[in-house]
Protein backbone atom coordinates (compact mmCIF):
# COMPACT_ATOMS: atom_id res chain seq x y z
CA UNK A 1 0.00 0.00 0.00
CA UNK A 2 1.15 3.42 -0.79
CA UNK A 3 2.04 5.99 1.31
CA UNK A 4 -0.16 9.00 1.54
CA UNK A 5 1.86 12.32 1.07
CA UNK A 6 0.42 15.30 2.99
CA UNK A 7 0.67 18.39 1.42
CA UNK A 8 3.14 20.20 3.75
CA UNK A 9 5.55 17.25 2.98
CA UNK A 10 4.90 18.07 -0.69
CA UNK A 11 5.91 21.87 -0.06
CA UNK A 12 8.39 20.97 2.02
CA UNK A 13 10.44 19.13 -1.03
CA UNK A 14 14.07 20.46 -0.73
CA UNK A 15 14.71 21.82 -4.48
CA UNK A 16 18.66 21.88 -4.32
CA UNK A 17 18.80 18.18 -3.40
CA UNK A 18 15.61 16.68 -4.95
CA UNK A 19 16.62 14.61 -8.32
CA UNK A 20 15.40 16.85 -11.03
CA UNK A 21 15.26 13.70 -13.29
CA UNK A 22 12.01 12.63 -10.57
CA UNK A 23 10.26 15.94 -10.97
CA UNK A 24 7.13 15.99 -13.79
CA UNK A 25 8.33 17.80 -16.79
CA UNK A 26 5.34 20.83 -17.02
CA UNK A 27 6.19 21.95 -20.29
CA UNK A 28 3.77 20.31 -22.29
CA UNK A 29 0.69 20.38 -19.32
CA UNK A 30 -2.31 22.55 -20.64
CA UNK A 31 -5.00 22.96 -18.13
CA UNK A 32 -8.51 20.74 -18.50
CA UNK A 33 -11.05 23.40 -18.07
CA UNK A 34 -13.80 20.91 -18.80
CA UNK A 35 -12.71 19.52 -15.09
CA UNK A 36 -15.18 20.82 -12.55
CA UNK A 37 -13.51 23.45 -10.41
CA UNK A 38 -13.64 21.97 -6.99
CA UNK A 39 -11.90 18.81 -9.21
CA UNK A 40 -9.02 20.86 -10.25
CA UNK A 41 -6.69 21.16 -7.60
CA UNK A 42 -7.00 17.05 -7.30
CA UNK A 43 -6.50 16.86 -11.26
CA UNK A 44 -3.38 18.71 -11.15
CA UNK A 45 -2.03 17.20 -8.29
CA UNK A 46 -2.75 13.55 -10.09
CA UNK A 47 -0.91 14.54 -13.50
CA UNK A 48 1.79 17.09 -11.95
CA UNK A 49 2.43 15.15 -8.50
CA UNK A 50 3.78 17.82 -6.58
CA UNK A 51 2.43 21.41 -7.42
CA UNK A 52 4.98 22.63 -5.45
CA UNK A 53 8.44 21.50 -7.33
CA UNK A 54 8.15 20.42 -10.92
CA UNK A 55 9.76 20.83 -13.71
CA UNK A 56 9.67 23.13 -16.90
CA UNK A 57 12.11 21.44 -19.26
CA UNK A 58 15.48 21.10 -17.48
CA UNK A 59 15.07 24.06 -14.97
CA UNK A 60 13.70 22.74 -11.57
CA UNK A 61 10.98 24.62 -10.36
CA UNK A 62 9.83 25.43 -6.54
CA UNK A 63 7.06 27.27 -5.41
CA UNK A 64 6.82 28.90 -2.23
CA UNK A 65 4.02 31.11 -1.12
CA UNK A 66 3.11 33.47 1.89
CA UNK A 67 0.01 32.88 4.27
CA UNK A 68 -1.09 36.03 2.20
CA UNK A 69 -0.68 34.38 -1.06
CA UNK A 70 -3.68 33.82 -3.56
CA UNK A 71 -4.68 30.04 -3.77
CA UNK A 72 -2.02 27.53 -5.92
CA UNK A 73 -5.00 27.06 -8.34
CA UNK A 74 -4.66 30.20 -8.88
CA UNK A 75 -1.04 30.71 -9.63
CA UNK A 76 -0.49 27.54 -11.13
CA UNK A 77 -3.19 28.23 -13.60
CA UNK A 78 -1.40 31.57 -14.37
CA UNK A 79 1.84 30.46 -14.36
CA UNK A 80 0.66 27.95 -17.17
CA UNK A 81 -1.12 30.88 -18.84
CA UNK A 82 2.05 32.87 -19.33
CA UNK A 83 4.05 29.77 -20.19
CA UNK A 84 1.11 29.33 -23.34
CA UNK A 85 1.99 32.78 -24.41
CA UNK A 86 5.65 32.65 -24.20
CA UNK A 87 5.96 35.23 -21.31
Amino acid sequence: MKKRISISELANVDIETVNKEDLVDVSGFTFDNTVPQEQRASHIVAKVKNPYCFRVGDMGVKLEFSENAPPLQDVFADFLKRKKRGL
